[in-house]
């Protein structure tokens, strides 16, 4: 005859939980997390107990090739040079995620955009603008964004190169006398966001050709070969490789 005791449901006893007074401590640690932290703070203590015997028997005569490349800091904290230029977030971000094929259909995307941006609302005409100066020096140092006191976008544009007074302020954009106020005040307006659209697009792609360049390095300093690190005037950094006879 069967017991009638494997026929009653037995009560469910749960993992007690955390008081409500004690609720602001967290959640309330069980033994599992007990171990786990316990098996962390033991590796952690075997590794300080490495180092110090690592110290303990270091020869301070000791040479090794580093130390004529390498630097410390008062703390004694290693200072490396990683040869690369300070980078915007989004660089970062491009450079860490992305591969340079993709870098540069971004980019050229970008230079098409521009170029339709400015056969669209920028009048296009014949001839060209010459400057003369007196001498050699004036004309390497040439700057014609401040010569003519425009944005490097409307250089090209000789009959509707606007000043940087001008698009600041929203003045002579648009020149009609048929328009009220209110509507040159809009089409004003909406000519100014397409030449800040521009202006942002721009340097957009200035950003991606820098990140697509320092890919590019990286791919190249990567290849076999004799090479040596040159550092230009602006402070950029380049490498040229030995010349080898190719069979």
């Amino acid at each position: 005859m069967a017991r009638l005791v494997h026929n009653v449901q037995k009560k469910q006893h749960k993992e007690r939980s955390q008081k409500d007074s004690r609720a602001r401590y967290g959640l309330l640690e069980k033994k599992k997390d007990y171990r786990l932290r316990a098996a962390d703070y033991h590796k952690k203590q075997a590794a300080l107990k490495a180092l110090k015997e690592k110290i303990k028997t270091h020869n301070p005569d000791e040479y090794y090739h580093a130390m004529t490349r390498k630097k410390t800091d008062d703390r004694g904290i290693l200072i490396s040079d990683r040869d690369s230029e300070v980078l915007s977030v989004d660089q970062v971000k491009l450079l860490k995620t992305q591969d340079i094929n993709y870098i540069r259909t971004m980019r050229l995307n970008e230079l098409n955009k521009i170029q339709k941006e400015k056969e669209g609302k920028l009048f296009e005409g014949s001839g060209r603008h010459t400057v003369f100066v007196d001498s050699n020096e004036e004309q390497k140092s040439f700057n014609p964004e401040e010569f003519f006191n425009t944005d490097e976008s409307l250089l090209d544009n000789r009959q509707n190169r606007l000043r940087l007074d001008q698009l600041h302020s929203n003045s002579g954009v648009i020149k009609s006398n048929d328009l009220d106020s209110k509507q040159k005040d809009k089409l004003d307006e909406k000519k100014l966001k397409e030449y800040k659209r521009l202006q942002r697009r721009i340097n957009k792609e200035k950003e991606i050709r820098d990140v697509e360049q320092i890919m590019s390095l990286n791919l190249e300093k990567m290849k076999n070969g004799s090479k040596k690190k040159v550092v230009s005037n602006d402070g950029k950094t380049h490498f040229k490789w030995k010349n080898e006879r190719k069979r």
